[in-house]
Parts: structure tokens; C-alpha cells; sequence
């Protein structure tokens, strides 16, 4: 069985396009960081993996928040439900009000749909068009406004928020 390490390197080293083998190294090791920090990490069926970690809505920190990243599925598995399948088995583990998620619209737009002003936890040149949520808990965002949000750890670090042209 693959490491999550292996996991995601093999399918960031894949994607061509905006990624290529220092990219797959760097997600792959912000994984390991984010693992070893704490950060909630599943495997799912030995060819995808994830984490989640904690975010604070800093107008409402009684909110249980998590941001989803990184993502990644073997590249003979894509396409073919594992990622969805892994996202709805962590949520269903993870017990949160609000899942956050900063992706391409192609791969999160249908699954994290909720409307927010939750700004990121981290200055990024990313649109905010984005920066996605998805309320695990009905209308937790409702009456939380316009608010910024707090994280620590592997994630906080502003170069993992960047556009992958930037990185590297």
C-alpha cells in the first residue's frame, strides 16, 4: 500500500500542466508536515488521500472548521469517484460544522457550495471565487458576516496558499 506521501507526489507529478515534480515534492511534503503537526489524515482504499485541518472563523469560533488540503487521488484511480468518496467518509469521521476547501472551481464548485464571507486564513493572490465551503451542519454560516479566519501549523505558511506558477 502507498504512503500518503507517495500518494500525493505521484499524482501531483502527473498532472502536467500547472504542476511538475517540485510541486508534487512540495505538496507531498506540506502532507507529511500537516500529518506530523496533527492534522486529521485519511487514506482512502490505498489510492487517495487527504487532510483536514482546523480552522478558527474568528467571528465564530464555535464553529468546529476544518480546510481541506491536500487532495490527491493515483493517477489510474482519477475520475472515478475516490475522491468523493474519501471527502464524504472524512466528513462523516470529522463531525464539523464547516468544511473550507481553496481549489480549482472544476474540482470543488458542486460539493462545496455554501455561501460565506469567510475570508482565508492566509494572504493569497488566489480569487476568492476559489475559496469554497461547505456546511456540514445546516445554516452554520448563517449571521457570521464578513469575517477573517485563523490557522496554525504546516498550512499557515503563505507560500501553501499560493498559485502553483508562483511556487517552487
Amino acid at each position: 500500500m502507498k504512503t500518503p506521501y507517495e500518494i500525493q507526489y505521484e499524482a501531483f507529478a502527473a498532472a502536467g500542466g500547472l504542476y511538475d515534480e517540485r510541486h508534487a515534492a512540495l505538496y507531498a511534503g506540506l502532507a507529511e508536515a500537516m500529518i506530523e503537526d496533527g492534522s486529521f489524515s485519511i487514506l482512502y482504499e490505498g489510492v487517495a488521500h487527504a487532510c483536514y485541518t482546523p480552522i478558527t472563523i474568528d467571528k465564530a469560533p464555535h464553529l468546529k472548521c476544518y480546510v481541506l488540503a491536500p487532495l490527491a487521488v493515483l493517477p489510474d484511480y482519477q475520475g472515478k469517484g475516490y475522491a468523493t468518496r474519501l471527502m464524504e467518509q472524512a466528513e462523516e469521521q470529522l463531525d464539523a460544522d464547516v468544511i473550507f476547501v481553496m481549489g480549482e472551481p472544476h474540482h470543488y464548485a458542486n460539493r462545496y457550495n455554501s455561501a460565506h464571507k469567510v475570508l482565508p486564513p492566509v494572504l493569497t493572490k488566489a480569487p476568492l471565487e476559489c475559496w469554497f465551503a461547505r456546511e456540514l451542519t445546516p445554516h452554520a454560516l448563517k449571521g457570521v458576516g464578513e469575517s477573517s479566519s485563523s490557522i496554525t501549523g504546516p498550512y499557515a505558511e503563505p507560500l501553501m496558499w499560493g498559485h502553483p506558477s508562483e511556487q517552487v
